[in-house]
C-alpha cells in the first residue's frame, strides 16, 4: 500500500500541497526516527507536466488553478476535456473562446501538455504572448525576431517566438488585439511554415502549432480579424463556460482558489483554515451569484477574507467580509442574455439560471437578444450585399431601433 501512495504522489495524482512520509514500529527504527519522510522517484507524467508548465509572458490568478478531469462534476466540462483531447493530437490550431477568467491560459497548457507538440525544456516557459502588450512593430520583432542592424538598437540577430515554437506549441492570448499585419504574416508561417524576421532577406521555418484565445464574442472577433486569418485560426473550436453555467464545480473549484491565495498572499495558514461548513455557506453564495469575472471573482472573495483573517475577525465576520467583493457588474446581464439563449438552443430548463441571478430581467434578455439579430443581419446584409428584407421580414428602420446606440 506504501508504494501505492508513493507512485500517486510523485505520478501528480494526490493534489498538493502534501508530503509523504513512512512510520517505523519501534522494531525496525534502527536509530531512525518515528516518522520520516519519503524521498520521492520522479516519473514523468502528462499531468505532472502540465502541474509545471507556464506559458512565456501570460500571467493570470487562474492558471494556477489546474483543471483536473478527474474532479469534474458536470457533463459540460467532462465533454469539453475529452474534445480538447481530441484535438490535442492534431497540428492544426485550436481557437479558445470564454469570458475572463474563465481558464483559457490554463486549457491551453492542458492541450500542449496532453499532446506531442511539447518540448520538454520549455515546460517553465512555453512560446506564448498577450497580443493586447505590444504595438504593432514591438509585436512583429517578438514573433518573428529580427536581424541585426534592421532597425535603431537591432545590435545582434534575435530569434522571434516562432523560431522558438519550431516543434512546440505557440500561444496567442487575447487574438483580437492582433494588428491585420501581423495577421497576413502569420498565415504565411500558418500556411507554408515559413516566415521572414525583420530586415531578412531569406526565410525561415517553423513547424508549431498555434493555440489562440479570447474573451470577445463571435461578432466582435469578425470585425476586428481579417476573415482569412480568422477562418485559418478556429479550424477547431472550444468554448470554456463561465461558472454560473457550471455551479457543480464551485464546490472544488473554491477550496483550490482558496489555496491557491494562501499561497499567493503568503500568510500563514494558522488563522486561515475554516470549518467544512464555512465552505459550504460561501460555495452557497458562490453559487446564487453571476459570477462575471468567474475565477477571478473566487480570488476576490478569498483575498477579501485573507485580510480579515489578519484582523482577527470572527470566522462568520471573516467570510461574510469576503463575500461582499461579490457585485454584480454592468456586463453580468449580457452574459445572463447569452446563457438564456444558449439554453433555449440546448433545449435547457432555465432552473439553474434563474436560481442564479434570483429573478431573471426579461426586458433585457428581449432587448439583448434583439440587438444580436439586428447587429447579425444588418451586417450579413452589407457583406452579402442583399437587402434587409431578403434576409428577413423587417426592415432597416426596424433593425436600426434594434441595435446598440450609434450604430
Amino acid at each position: 500500500m506504501q508504494t501505492i501512495w508513493v507512485l500517486m504522489g510523485t505520478t501528480g495524482f494526490i493534489e498538493e500541497p502534501f508530503e509523504l512520509v513512512k512510520s517505523y514500529r519501534a522494531g525496525e527504527r534502527r536509530g531512525r526516527r518515528a516518522v520520516e519522510p519519503v524521498k520521492q522517484p520522479f516519473f514523468e507524467t502528462y499531468y505532472k507536466a502540465y502541474q509545471t508548465a507556464q506559458p512565456r509572458q501570460i500571467a493570470s490568478e487562474e492558471r494556477d488553478i489546474h483543471w483536473n478531469p478527474r474532479n469534474f462534476h458536470t457533463e459540460t466540462m467532462k465533454r469539453l476535456f475529452a474534445e480538447a483531447g481530441r484535438f490535442a493530437r492534431l497540428k492544426v490550431p485550436i481557437l479558445l473562446l470564454g469570458e475572463r477568467g474563465t481558464g483559457k491560459t490554463t486549457l491551453a497548457s492542458w492541450i500542449r501538455s496532453h499532446s506531442r507538440f511539447r518540448k520538454k525544456d520549455l515546460d517553465q516557459g512555453w512560446p506564448a504572448v498577450a497580443c493586447g502588450q505590444y504595438s504593432s512593430e514591438l509585436l512583429r520583432a517578438e514573433l518573428f525576431g529580427y536581424v541585426k542592424g534592421a532597425f535603431t538598437g537591432a545590435n545582434k540577430d534575435t530569434d522571434g517566438l516562432l523560431e522558438k515554437a519550431n516543434e512546440d506549441t505557440l500561444f496567442l492570448d487575447e487574438i483580437g488585439d492582433l494588428d491585420r499585419d501581423n495577421q497576413r504574416g502569420l498565415i504565411k508561417a500558418l500556411e507554408e511554415k515559413t516566415y521572414f524576421p525583420i530586415g531578412a532577406a531569406q526565410a525561415k521555418k517553423s513547424d508549431f502549432r498555434l493555440l489562440a484565445a479570447t474573451n470577445l464574442d463571435t461578432d466582435a472577433l469578425q470585425k476586428r480579424l481579417d476573415p482569412d486569418f480568422l477562418d485559418r485560426v478556429s479550424h477547431l473550436t472550444l468554448r470554456l463556460p463561465p461558472l454560473r453555467e457550471i455551479p457543480d464545480e464551485l464546490d472544488w473549484l473554491w477550496k483550490s482558489a482558496y489555496r491557491t491565495a494562501i499561497e499567493r498572499a503568503e500568510v500563514s495558514e494558522g488563522g486561515t483554515q475554516f470549518a467544512e461548513i464555512h465552505h459550504d455557506y460561501i460555495v452557497k453564495r458562490l453559487k446564487g451569484h453571476p459570477l462575471p469575472g468567474n475565477m477571478r471573482d473566487l480570488f476576490r472573495v478569498a483575498y477579501r477574507i485573507l485580510a480579515a483573517g489578519s484582523d482577527e475577525f470572527s470566522p462568520e465576520d471573516a467570510i461574510n467580509y469576503g463575500l461582499e467583493a461579490l457585485s454584480v457588474s454592468p456586463s453580468s446581464e449580457a452574459s445572463i442574455s447569452r446563457s438564456v439563449a444558449r439554453a433555449f438552443a440546448d433545449a435547457k430548463p432555465l432552473d439553474a439560471i434563474v436560481k442564479q441571478v434570483g429573478s431573471l430581467k426579461t426586458e433585457a434578455v428581449q432587448r439583448d437578444l434583439k440587438q444580436f439579430i439586428g447587429d447579425e443581419i444588418r451586417r450579413l446584409a452589407q457583406h452579402t450585399g442583399k437587402r434587409i428584407e431578403q434576409l428577413c421580414d423587417k426592415n432597416e428602420r426596424t433593425l436600426r431601433t434594434w441595435s446598440r446606440p450609434g450604430k
